[in-house]
């Protein structure tokens, strides 16, 4: 049984017996990172930022097929990357996909001030800034990639601040809204980008098309908890509250207006920071000790 609420409205009466009846879980560690940020997943890599010795912080990857943890040598940074990770060709040209880890890099110890787009390159090992989406009119923060459609947001003194996207195959930016979203992320179609932002009436996730067709769909607001870490796959999104975890039903390919919200339907850690998807279902989360894997399945299948 999933715990299931209208979007903007009340939980269902029989939420707590959802939560009660859970089955115990039995996450396991994957891979140890101590106190570590935002973790990441595509292709089967993972990404996070790791704290080091001198106060700053290093991206961190672990390779699918040899299971090896490394440190990419690329510099560090003054406040922890926020990585995404996907693949920043088109999909026309799957024979040369690239997939990289996106992020941004910002002026000293800044997340939003003086940043650049960035990617890593995991086969290649190299690193690169994405010129197609940095000005020095604007900050671009809160990357996100699939099949070469970019989504950031663009902050500064120009007048087109706000969640952007950019088509690799058009070659063409758009601005999707005003409003200065913490986060993005690709759906795992490309046609839509999630992003979390936060307002003086509360935090919250909303859905906008790539191609700039319809309107806004919001997912949750007037939240007290910043929603954060949203993730998503083709027709899902996901994200925290806090430490408990939300996830739309299926939006379909039409607009998304009759979409529910799931609560998790067991606790997860106190000290759980960030969640990642599989490409399907929210299938790890980073907590104190590092990446987790999950098992059972956090939600059902609403």
């Amino acid at each position: 049984m999933s715990r299931f609420v209208r979007l903007l409205g009340a939980a269902l009466p029989l939420a707590a017996l959802a939560l009660s009846a859970a089955p115990a879980a039995a996450d396991s560690l994957l891979a140890a990172a101590p106190d570590a940020r935002n973790l990441a997943a595509g292709g089967g890599w993972y990404a996070w930022a790791a704290p080091a010795p001198n106060g700053r912080w290093r991206l961190t990857v672990r390779n699918p097929a040899t299971r090896v943890v490394s440190v990419p040598d690329i510099p560090d940074f003054g406040a922890p990357p926020d990585p995404a990770i996907g693949s920043d060709v088109v999909g026309s040209d799957l024979g040369q996909r690239r997939l990289v880890v996106a992020y941004s890099r910002c002026s000293g110890t800044s997340a939003i001030s003086g940043c650049d787009v960035w990617a890593y390159d995991v086969v290649a090992g190299t690193e690169s800034r994405v010129g197609a989406l940095s000005t020095s009119t604007y900050s671009e923060t809160a990357p996100s990639v699939y099949l070469g459609t970019w989504s950031f947001v663009r902050r500064g003194g120009g007048t087109r601040t706000g969640v952007t996207v950019y088509s690799r195959r058009s070659r063409a930016t758009r601005r999707l809204t005003s409003t200065l979203a913490r986060e993005t992320s690709v759906t795992g179609s490309g046609s839509r980008v999630a992003y979390t932002y936060n307002s003086s009436r509360g935090g919250g996730v909303a859905l906008r098309r790539a191609s700039g067709d319809g309107g806004v769909v919001t997912l949750t607001s007037r939240r007290d908890d910043i929603p954060h870490s949203v993730t998503t796959t083709r027709y899902r999104a996901a994200w925290l509250e806090d430490t408990t975890a939300w996830q739309t039903t299926r939006f379909g390919s039409g607009e998304p207006d009759d979409v529910e919200l799931m609560e998790q339907r067991r606790a997860l850690p106190a000290s759980v920071d960030s969640i990642a998807t599989d490409g399907s279902v929210v299938a790890s989360y980073l907590d104190e000790r590092g990446v987790v894997t999950i098992a059972p399945a956090l939600f059902g299948t609403g």
